[in-house]
Order: structure tokens, then C-alpha cells, then sequence
């Protein structure tokens, strides 16, 4: 027996008689050349998860433990890969059954298996039931282990990259590793992916169809945050005021009061009760009109291009109220969002003992009315800091809305996208751009382009709040529980993007010397957690990347 320890090169000539060796977090290459040798290599890693035991075999591991194991599995694992341990039998699968493994361990679903091989996935479901029974294993991926370490199939060539599973036994650390890697994962993305990598340090990049315009899904919503923080500033504020047209007298004005909005996406009932509260401040005791809601910084339109109002995304308003929600007074959305905004400011200010004769409605507030209470929203760097967390569609689409009204054109979803175009222009990025979060499917932009955005953003003075709002691998938002114990965990933020079909990511990530790697992976035509599986891969290489 032999142990290495880590950064430790196994010695090029074993001592006679050995026949096992035990490697702590070797190099890809150290651990296929000690492989190559003809004796059994245990592995001690960080983790010992079945992806990665998969992966560790792939690269000719017998058997792989965590570093902190137990004497005793370390003892178990020892006897396993001995010379005096029994030979596995080899399974008898029929020939069908040997080419459904052989696409098990390349790492398909059943859905790609089923157009590889030209039958149905109910056949392919079967064909995997029958493979776990005759090997005597309960998923897939111990099956592909299995199938590897006791050499059931002949050629693997294809499998040999799966380099940045591992961050201990995987991680790619040179240019040419990394692009070996990210080469062998966008082959198995399929045909209408891409994707675009700069490493720092050194600049080295790779291209995989990167000038080719995909479907973003949430990744457009670094256009929009990009656009609208560059436009106004991650300080910019959206108001909420409550006007009136009428004096006061003894208490009672003789007038209207207007809640007039300013497309603040995140105004909800607290705001208003502070409103009320200033109100009420004011001396006044009673209103002899009404409240009427004025949403006129906003067209009419509820609803973005390319999709109505659903659960992702509840009715736009200049006026915007708990998010378009009815509740509490109904379920469902509101129907006149100005006018129940207006309703739910009656009663709070019925709370601050002001009374309101008339029933509230939506109008417009009239020149002459003057300003008696305001509450600006959060900064936009907070609006844009949880839009990109949580990929919040609303958020997404009330800013581009707002981009277009404070650039001086309109309160609309197609001003908004003419002003996020011309920013993307300015950075020599081509876009087409219909809505603000990415759920049409009218949307397009190529991985280049993204990344070109992304490569631009790091000189700008609002980059701090846009990097700070995308979420942090295996920490925070959309990205909270991918890429956990990789090297892309707490060093990878990216903005991801969904839709049936379609897979997307790109951001940043730290390298193994501290510079900041810039990449962009748009996938399309595929089955969306394979694709998440395969981006998690990829950025955990370019997170390995040492230069």
C-alpha cells in the first residue's frame, strides 16, 4: 500500500508488491496515470457524493472516500480493491441493455436516450428498470460507477472529461484544462446551445457558437438591471405621493386627495399606512371628496409582450399595490389596480381617524393640486439587488416600464425596450428585446453579446450594485443550492433564466488567483436540469482556472 499526501506526486516507480494506492485530491492527469499502472487507486476527497464517485471512475478511481472517513471504511475500502477480492461477475445484459448503459453513463436522460437509440421514452424506462435489476444497483448513477469500475463497456473515451465535478479530483486549472472541459460539456448541450468564456488572469477565452442569438429566458434581465441602473443610478428612488386640489378648513379638506404612483414595484400596505400617517399630520380630519388613484406615470397595458397577466407576473400599474394582489379583500389580481389602491388608502386613513366621504376611483391628478405627503421606494440597487436574486418577473418588468418613463419617452414596455436597446448598442451588444424579465420568447441574444455586456459592466460606476445583486452559488437566490462543495461555491454570481426547454447562465466567477472570470452559457432545445447539471460543471472549472 502507498499514500500520497496533497500537492504530493505519486513516485514514478511503486515499490514491488503493491497493489493499491491511496491518493489525497490528486490532479486529474496524476490520478489516470496512477491508474494507468495497473493498480488500484482509492481516492480521499472533500466529498464522496455519487456524482462524484461517477466521476472518479471515469478517471480510473476504484473506490473514493471523503478525507475525513473512519478508520474502518478506509479498512472496507482497502479490502475491496485488494487482488484476493472476489471479481464482480459481469452482468448479462442484452445488447439493447448494454448500448441504454452505455448512454446511462454518458450521462443522458431517458428523453435523450429514447431519440439516440429511436424509440419511445416507455421503452427506455423499461430497458433502465431491467439494467438496475440485473446489476443489482438502485439509480442510475451507481449503475454508470459500477459499469465503469468493474469494466462491463469497452470505450468511455468520450466520458473521460467530467473534470469539474471534483473540485479536490477535477478542477481544471489551466487554460487548456478548462477549455477541454467546457468543450466536452457544450457537446453534450446539444445542438442549440452556447456559449462564451473570458479566464482571468491572462485573457484566454472560448467560444462554443457564441455569436448564434438564443432565447435568454432570466438572463435578460441583466439587459434590464444593466440598462436602467446605468440610466438612473443605483441611488434613484420612484415616489409615491398623496395630493389634494381643495384648502383646508377647521380640518376638513374641501377637495380630493390623488395617490399618485411612480412605478415603485415594492409599494405595498406598509408604505400606504405611512402615507395615511403623514396625512393625517397635516391637520386634516376629514376629506368631503374622494381618493382617487392616478397611475398615469404608466400606460394601461397590464401585461408585457408576448404573455398576459399569470402567476409570474401580476398586473402592471404605475400605481403598483402589493404587487397587483386582491387579497386582502378578494383573491386573484386586481382588475382597476389605481382604484383599489385608492380603496385601500381610504380605509387606512379611516385608521388615522380621517375620514373620507366619498368611494375611491381611479383619475388623474389635476396640475393645481399640491403635494401634502411622499415616500420614495428603496434605492434601485435594493429593486435591482432582488430582482436578480429571486429572478422576480414583476420587479423585472415594473423597471423597464419606469426605464422608459424617466428616460422621457413613456411609461410602456416598448419604451422601456428601445431605451435597454440603445444602452446594449452603446456597448456594441445586439439584442432584441420585448420585455423586462424574459419570459417572452421574442427575446434574443447571443452568448457573446451577453458576455461582451458583462465584460463592459466591470468599468462602470454602478458595477458594485449590479455585481452585488446577482446571486452567489451555492449561498443565495436562484443559485442557493446549485454548485454547493464545488470551487464555484462563494465564488461564482450569475444571473440564471428559464423556460420550458431553455437554460441559461452567465455572470462571474473569482478564479484560483483571485481575477474575475467573465462567462455567458445560453442553452435552448434542452432538458432543463441536464443543462443546469452541465453550466454547474463548467462553472466550477472556470472557478478552478489558476492561469
Amino acid at each position: 500500500m502507498w499514500e500520497s499526501s496533497a500537492g504530493e506526486r505519486a513516485p514514478a516507480k511503486l515499490p514491488r508488491g503493491v497493489e493499491a494506492v491511496i491518493l489525497e485530491s490528486p490532479l486529474p492527469s496524476e490520478l489516470r496515470e496512477m491508474a494507468a499502472t495497473g493498480v488500484a487507486v482509492i481516492v480521499l476527497a472533500e466529498r464522496a457524493e455519487p456524482a462524484d464517485s461517477l466521476a472518479a471512475a471515469q478517471l480510473g478511481a476504484r473506490a473514493l472516500l471523503e478525507k475525513n472517513c473512519s478508520l474502518a471504511e478506509l479498512v472496507v475500502a482497502i479490502r475491496g480493491v485488494s487482488s484476493g477480492a472476489p471479481a464482480a461477475p459481469v452482468a448479462r445484459l442484452t445488447a439493447r441493455q448494454r448500448q441504454v448503459l452505455e448512454l446511462i453513463v454518458e450521462g443522458l436522460d431517458n428523453s435523450q436516450i429514447a431519440a439516440r437509440l429511436g424509440v419511445s421514452e416507455r421503452t427506455v424506462r423499461a430497458h433502465v428498470s431491467a439494467v438496475l435489476e440485473r446489476l443489482g444497483v438502485a439509480n442510475r448513477t451507481q449503475a454508470a460507477v459500477a459499469a465503469i469500475q468493474r469494466g462491463w463497456l469497452a470505450v468511455l473515451a468520450v466520458l473521460l472529461v467530467l473534470l469539474a465535478v471534483l473540485p479536490g479530483i477535477a478542477a481544471a486549472r489551466s487554460a487548456t484544462g478548462v477549455r477541454a472541459v467546457l468543450a466536452q460539456q457544450m457537446r453534450s448541450a446539444g445542438s442549440s446551445s452556447g456559449a462564451w468564456v473570458r479566464l482571468e488572469p491572462g485573457g484566454a477565452t472560448f467560444k462554443w457558437k457564441a455569436g448564434v442569438p438564443r432565447t435568454p429566458a432570466s438572463v435578460e434581465k441583466v439587459l434590464t438591471t444593466t440598462a436602467i441602473l446605468d440610466r438612473l443610478g443605483p441611488e434613484a428612488r420612484f415616489e409615491t405621493a398623496v395630493l389634494a386640489d381643495g384648502e383646508t378648513v377647521d380640518g376638513v379638506l374641501q377637495g380630493n386627495l390623488y395617490l399618485r404612483g411612480a412605478g415603485d414595484p415594492s409599494f405595498g400596505t406598509g408604505d400606504l399606512r405611512q402615507l395615511a400617517e403623514l396625512v393625517a399630520g397635516t391637520g386634516i380630519d376629514r376629506v368631503d371628496g374622494r381618493v382617487f388613484g392616478d397611475e398615469t406615470f404608466f400606460d394601461r397595458r397590464r401585461a408585457a409582450t408576448g404573455f398576459g397577466i399569470s402567476p409570474y407576473v401580476g398586473p402592471l400599474s404605475g400605481l403598483a399595490f402589493n404587487r397587483g394582489s386582491a387579497l386582502p379583500t378578494a383573491r386573484g389580481w386586481q382588475k382597476d389596480p389605481p382604484a383599489f389602491a385608492a380603496a385601500r388608502m381610504r380605509v387606512v386613513l379611516r385608521g388615522e381617524d380621517v375620514d373620507v366621504e366619498r368611494t375611491a376611483r381611479s383619475g388623474d391628478t389635476p396640475q393645481k393640486a399640491t403635494t401634502l405627503a411622499a415616500l420614495g421606494s428603496p434605492q434601485l440597487a435594493a429593486l435591482v439587488r432582488h430582482t436578480n436574486q429571486v429572478s422576480d418577473n414583476y420587479y423585472a418588468e415594473m423597471l423597464l416600464k419606469g426605464l422608459g418613463a424617466r428616460s422621457g419617452t413613456t411609461g410602456s414596455t416598448a419604451a422601456g425596450a428601445r431605451i435597454a436597446a440603445t444602452f446594449a448598442r452603446e456597448h456594441d451588444v445586439r439584442a432584441r428585446i420585448v420585455d423586462g424579465s424574459g419570459l417572452s420568447r421574442g427575446n434574443s441574444i447571443s452568448p457573446r453579446d451577453v458576455a461582451r455586456l458583462l465584460v463592459d459592466a466591470q468599468d462602470e460606476p454602478w458595477f458594485d450594485a449590479f455585481y452585488r445583486s446577482l446571486p452567489l452559488a451555492g449561498r443565495t437566490g436562484t443559485l442557493d443550492k446549485r454548485m454547493r462543495r464545488t470551487a464555484a461555491s462563494g465564488r461564482c454570481r450569475a444571473k440564471t433564466g428559464t423556460l420550458a426547454g431553455v437554460s441559461g447562465l452567465a455572470g462571474y466567477c473569482k478564479t484560483g488567483g483571485g481575477d474575475r472570470a467573465v462567462f455567458a452559457f445560453l442553452m435552448n432545445g434542452v432538458n432543463v436540469w441536464t443543462a443546469r447539471r452541465i453550466q454547474d460543471r463548467m462553472a466550477a472549472a472556470i472557478a478552478g482556472y489558476t492561469g
